[in-house]
Protein backbone atom coordinates (compact mmCIF):
# COMPACT_ATOMS: atom_id res chain seq x y z
CA UNK A 1 0.00 0.00 0.00
CA UNK A 2 1.63 3.53 -0.91
CA UNK A 3 2.54 5.50 1.87
CA UNK A 4 0.27 8.42 2.89
CA UNK A 5 0.25 9.23 6.75
CA UNK A 6 2.65 12.26 8.47
CA UNK A 7 4.97 11.15 11.39
CA UNK A 8 3.00 10.75 14.18
CA UNK A 9 1.98 13.42 16.64
CA UNK A 10 -0.86 15.02 18.84
CA UNK A 11 -1.89 18.21 18.59
CA UNK A 12 -3.45 18.34 22.43
CA UNK A 13 -3.41 16.82 25.93
CA UNK A 14 -5.26 16.66 28.21
CA UNK A 15 -2.78 18.75 30.25
CA UNK A 16 -3.27 21.70 27.92
CA UNK A 17 -7.09 21.71 29.39
CA UNK A 18 -7.90 24.29 31.90
CA UNK A 19 -10.10 21.94 34.35
CA UNK A 20 -9.45 24.36 36.94
CA UNK A 21 -11.01 27.30 34.89
CA UNK A 22 -13.79 25.07 34.62
CA UNK A 23 -17.17 26.87 35.55
CA UNK A 24 -19.10 23.95 37.99
CA UNK A 25 -22.27 26.45 38.46
CA UNK A 26 -22.91 26.42 34.83
CA UNK A 27 -23.20 22.82 34.07
CA UNK A 28 -22.91 20.83 37.82
CA UNK A 29 -27.01 20.63 38.18
CA UNK A 30 -27.26 19.53 34.59
CA UNK A 31 -28.12 15.08 34.68
CA UNK A 32 -28.43 14.80 30.98
CA UNK A 33 -24.48 16.39 30.87
CA UNK A 34 -22.98 14.04 33.53
CA UNK A 35 -24.89 11.10 32.15
CA UNK A 36 -23.82 11.82 28.58
CA UNK A 37 -19.96 13.11 29.52
CA UNK A 38 -19.33 9.57 31.59
CA UNK A 39 -20.72 7.57 29.41
CA UNK A 40 -19.01 8.92 26.20
CA UNK A 41 -15.37 8.91 28.13
CA UNK A 42 -16.11 5.40 29.11
CA UNK A 43 -16.88 4.72 25.27
CA UNK A 44 -14.03 6.69 24.20
CA UNK A 45 -11.49 4.89 26.50
CA UNK A 46 -12.59 1.24 25.40
CA UNK A 47 -11.21 1.93 22.00
CA UNK A 48 -7.86 0.11 22.86
CA UNK A 49 -10.29 -3.28 22.42
CA UNK A 50 -11.14 -1.55 19.10
CA UNK A 51 -8.08 -0.65 17.95
CA UNK A 52 -6.87 -4.24 18.87
CA UNK A 53 -9.76 -5.94 16.97
CA UNK A 54 -9.10 -3.47 13.77
CA UNK A 55 -5.03 -4.40 14.07
CA UNK A 56 -5.74 -8.19 14.20
CA UNK A 57 -8.21 -7.82 11.14
CA UNK A 58 -5.69 -5.37 8.99
CA UNK A 59 -3.07 -7.89 9.96
CA UNK A 60 0.09 -8.00 7.29
CA UNK A 61 -0.72 -4.17 6.37
CA UNK A 62 1.99 -2.52 8.33
CA UNK A 63 1.24 0.91 7.48
CA UNK A 64 -2.41 0.67 8.91
CA UNK A 65 -1.81 -1.51 11.81
CA UNK A 66 0.85 1.60 12.70
CA UNK A 67 -1.84 4.23 11.88
CA UNK A 68 -4.34 2.44 14.40
CA UNK A 69 -1.50 2.02 17.32
CA UNK A 70 -0.14 4.92 17.04
CA UNK A 71 -2.47 7.35 16.60
CA UNK A 72 -6.09 6.57 15.76
CA UNK A 73 -6.49 4.25 19.35
CA UNK A 74 -4.23 6.53 21.64
CA UNK A 75 -5.81 9.10 20.14
CA UNK A 76 -9.38 7.97 21.23
CA UNK A 77 -8.12 6.77 24.68
CA UNK A 78 -6.51 10.31 24.95
CA UNK A 79 -10.21 11.71 24.81
CA UNK A 80 -11.55 9.60 27.19
CA UNK A 81 -9.31 10.01 29.69
CA UNK A 82 -9.64 14.46 29.01
CA UNK A 83 -13.36 13.50 29.03
CA UNK A 84 -12.75 11.59 32.22
CA UNK A 85 -11.01 14.90 33.80
CA UNK A 86 -14.00 16.87 32.92
CA UNK A 87 -16.35 14.32 34.69
CA UNK A 88 -14.54 14.32 37.64
CA UNK A 89 -13.82 17.76 38.18
CA UNK A 90 -17.47 18.51 37.86
CA UNK A 91 -19.12 15.70 39.53
CA UNK A 92 -16.33 14.78 41.91
CA UNK A 93 -18.29 11.96 43.73
CA UNK A 94 -18.94 10.01 40.61
CA UNK A 95 -17.45 6.67 40.88
CA UNK A 96 -16.17 6.63 37.47
CA UNK A 97 -13.64 3.60 38.02
CA UNK A 98 -17.15 1.36 39.30
CA UNK A 99 -18.90 2.84 36.17
CA UNK A 100 -16.19 1.73 33.53
CA UNK A 101 -15.48 -1.68 34.83
CA UNK A 102 -18.90 -2.55 34.98
CA UNK A 103 -19.36 -0.87 30.96
CA UNK A 104 -16.10 -2.71 30.05
CA UNK A 105 -17.40 -5.88 31.49
CA UNK A 106 -20.56 -5.67 29.79
CA UNK A 107 -19.59 -4.72 26.32
CA UNK A 108 -16.44 -6.53 25.94
CA UNK A 109 -18.56 -9.99 24.85
CA UNK A 110 -19.00 -7.49 21.75
CA UNK A 111 -15.70 -6.75 21.17
CA UNK A 112 -15.05 -9.64 18.44
CA UNK A 113 -13.07 -9.34 14.83
CA UNK A 114 -15.82 -11.43 13.51
CA UNK A 115 -18.24 -8.47 13.98
CA UNK A 116 -16.13 -6.19 11.36
CA UNK A 117 -17.17 -5.86 7.71
CA UNK A 118 -16.74 -8.64 5.29
CA UNK A 119 -13.67 -7.16 2.98
CA UNK A 120 -11.05 -4.39 4.74
CA UNK A 121 -12.54 -2.67 1.76
CA UNK A 122 -15.58 -2.13 3.53
CA UNK A 123 -14.79 -2.01 7.19
CA UNK A 124 -13.20 1.08 5.93
CA UNK A 125 -16.43 2.21 4.81
CA UNK A 126 -18.04 1.37 7.96
CA UNK A 127 -14.98 3.24 9.80
CA UNK A 128 -15.54 6.32 7.73
CA UNK A 129 -19.11 6.09 9.15
CA UNK A 130 -18.38 5.80 13.12
CA UNK A 131 -16.20 9.00 12.34
CA UNK A 132 -18.93 11.10 10.82
CA UNK A 133 -21.15 9.95 13.64
CA UNK A 134 -18.27 11.01 16.45
CA UNK A 135 -16.75 14.19 14.76
CA UNK A 136 -20.81 15.58 14.07
CA UNK A 137 -21.56 14.49 17.86
CA UNK A 138 -18.75 16.07 18.93
CA UNK A 139 -19.29 19.27 16.96
CA UNK A 140 -22.86 19.58 18.50
CA UNK A 141 -21.43 18.99 21.76
CA UNK A 142 -19.13 22.04 21.31
CA UNK A 143 -22.24 24.28 20.16
CA UNK A 144 -24.41 23.35 23.07
CA UNK A 145 -22.07 23.31 26.13
CA UNK A 146 -23.25 26.27 28.22
CA UNK A 147 -19.37 25.78 30.07
CA UNK A 148 -16.38 26.98 28.04
CA UNK A 149 -14.21 24.90 28.83
CA UNK A 150 -15.88 21.62 27.91
CA UNK A 151 -16.89 23.74 24.97
CA UNK A 152 -13.15 23.76 23.91
CA UNK A 153 -12.59 20.31 24.75
CA UNK A 154 -15.30 19.34 22.24
CA UNK A 155 -13.80 21.16 19.81
CA UNK A 156 -10.29 19.60 19.98
CA UNK A 157 -12.16 15.89 20.11
CA UNK A 158 -13.67 16.75 17.04
CA UNK A 159 -10.66 18.17 15.09
CA UNK A 160 -9.24 14.92 15.86
CA UNK A 161 -12.32 12.67 15.02
CA UNK A 162 -12.24 14.59 11.35
CA UNK A 163 -8.79 13.93 10.92
CA UNK A 164 -9.65 10.01 11.66
CA UNK A 165 -12.34 10.49 9.10
CA UNK A 166 -9.58 11.63 6.61
CA UNK A 167 -7.24 8.51 7.74
CA UNK A 168 -9.77 6.13 7.46
CA UNK A 169 -11.29 7.23 4.12
CA UNK A 170 -7.66 7.03 2.57
CA UNK A 171 -7.01 3.65 3.69
CA UNK A 172 -10.22 2.91 1.95
CA UNK A 173 -9.95 4.48 -1.18
CA UNK A 174 -6.37 2.25 -1.31
CA UNK A 175 -8.18 -0.76 -0.79
CA UNK A 176 -10.91 -0.27 -3.13
CA UNK A 177 -8.16 0.19 -5.54
CA UNK A 178 -7.02 -2.79 -4.80
CA UNK A 179 -9.97 -5.17 -3.94
CA UNK A 180 -12.85 -2.85 -5.54
CA UNK A 181 -16.80 -2.81 -4.85
CA UNK A 182 -19.83 -1.39 -6.56
CA UNK A 183 -21.20 1.96 -5.05
CA UNK A 184 -24.30 0.09 -4.34
CA UNK A 185 -22.28 -2.44 -2.43
CA UNK A 186 -20.70 0.03 -0.24
CA UNK A 187 -23.67 2.22 -0.13
CA UNK A 188 -25.51 -1.42 1.98
CA UNK A 189 -22.68 -1.54 4.67
CA UNK A 190 -22.56 2.26 5.12
CA UNK A 191 -26.60 1.84 5.87
CA UNK A 192 -25.92 -1.32 7.61
CA UNK A 193 -23.68 0.96 10.09
CA UNK A 194 -25.68 3.81 10.20
CA UNK A 195 -28.35 1.45 11.26
CA UNK A 196 -26.37 0.11 14.47
CA UNK A 197 -25.29 4.05 15.62
CA UNK A 198 -27.55 3.46 18.76
CA UNK A 199 -26.32 0.22 19.20
CA UNK A 200 -25.36 -1.67 22.53
CA UNK A 201 -22.13 0.68 23.26
CA UNK A 202 -24.24 3.95 24.01
CA UNK A 203 -27.02 2.01 25.86
CA UNK A 204 -24.41 -0.45 27.90
CA UNK A 205 -22.10 3.20 28.85
CA UNK A 206 -25.17 5.19 29.68
CA UNK A 207 -26.46 2.08 31.66
CA UNK A 208 -24.03 1.79 33.61
CA UNK A 209 -23.44 5.31 34.95
CA UNK A 210 -27.07 5.15 35.84
CA UNK A 211 -26.18 2.07 38.17
CA UNK A 212 -23.77 3.75 39.90
CA UNK A 213 -25.46 7.11 40.60
CA UNK A 214 -29.05 5.93 41.36
CA UNK A 215 -30.25 3.87 43.71
CA UNK A 216 -32.61 1.45 41.76
CA UNK A 217 -31.11 -1.37 40.58
CA UNK A 218 -32.14 -1.67 36.91
CA UNK A 219 -31.64 0.41 34.11
CA UNK A 220 -33.73 0.05 30.70
CA UNK A 221 -34.76 0.02 27.19
CA UNK A 222 -37.26 2.55 28.00
CA UNK A 223 -34.63 4.37 30.19
CA UNK A 224 -32.29 5.01 27.63
CA UNK A 225 -34.62 5.73 24.81
CA UNK A 226 -36.05 9.03 27.35
CA UNK A 227 -32.33 9.98 28.05
CA UNK A 228 -32.32 9.87 24.12
CA UNK A 229 -34.95 11.96 23.25
CA UNK A 230 -33.97 14.24 25.57
CA UNK A 231 -30.23 14.57 23.74
CA UNK A 232 -32.47 15.08 20.62
CA UNK A 233 -33.68 18.45 21.61
CA UNK A 234 -29.90 19.41 21.25
CA UNK A 235 -29.46 17.61 17.88
CA UNK A 236 -32.03 20.23 16.77
CA UNK A 237 -30.65 23.55 17.29
CA UNK A 238 -27.05 22.15 17.01
CA UNK A 239 -25.88 19.16 15.14
CA UNK A 240 -24.06 19.74 11.62
CA UNK A 241 -26.72 17.95 9.58
CA UNK A 242 -25.21 18.94 5.96
CA UNK A 243 -21.70 18.36 6.64
CA UNK A 244 -22.35 15.20 8.21
CA UNK A 245 -24.29 14.18 5.26
CA UNK A 246 -21.46 15.11 2.88
CA UNK A 247 -18.65 13.08 4.49
CA UNK A 248 -21.69 9.89 4.75
CA UNK A 249 -21.94 9.87 1.07
CA UNK A 250 -18.34 10.55 0.15
CA UNK A 251 -16.68 6.74 0.10
CA UNK A 252 -19.68 6.22 -2.94
CA UNK A 253 -17.67 9.08 -5.03
CA UNK A 254 -21.14 10.30 -6.59
CA UNK A 255 -21.24 12.84 -9.70
CA UNK A 256 -20.64 16.38 -8.08
CA UNK A 257 -24.77 17.34 -9.10
CA UNK A 258 -25.50 14.35 -7.62
CA UNK A 259 -23.68 14.45 -4.25
CA UNK A 260 -25.27 18.03 -3.94
CA UNK A 261 -28.64 17.16 -4.51
CA UNK A 262 -28.44 14.17 -2.05
CA UNK A 263 -26.42 15.69 0.61
CA UNK A 264 -29.51 18.58 0.36
CA UNK A 265 -32.12 15.77 0.11
CA UNK A 266 -30.89 13.86 3.10
CA UNK A 267 -29.90 16.69 5.64
CA UNK A 268 -33.37 18.05 5.34
CA UNK A 269 -34.92 14.31 5.70
CA UNK A 270 -32.53 13.95 8.76
CA UNK A 271 -33.80 17.26 10.45
CA UNK A 272 -37.33 15.88 10.20
CA UNK A 273 -37.05 12.79 11.79
CA UNK A 274 -35.01 14.08 14.23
Amino acid sequence: METHFKPFRRRWSPDDIPYDQVDRAMIADDRDWFYLLAASSFVEILSDLYARNLGDYYAGDDETCAWLAHKWGPEEVQHGEALKRYVLSVWPDFDWQRGFDGFRADYAPYCETARLGPTRTLEMAARCVVETGTSSFYGMLRHASPEPVLAALAGHIRDDEIGHYKGFYRIYRDYQGREPHSRWRVAREIWRRVAEIDSEDAYLAVKNVSLVCESRAAFTRDDFRAFRNRIRVWMRRHYPFQPAVKMLLTPLDLPASLQRFMVSFMAGGARLIV
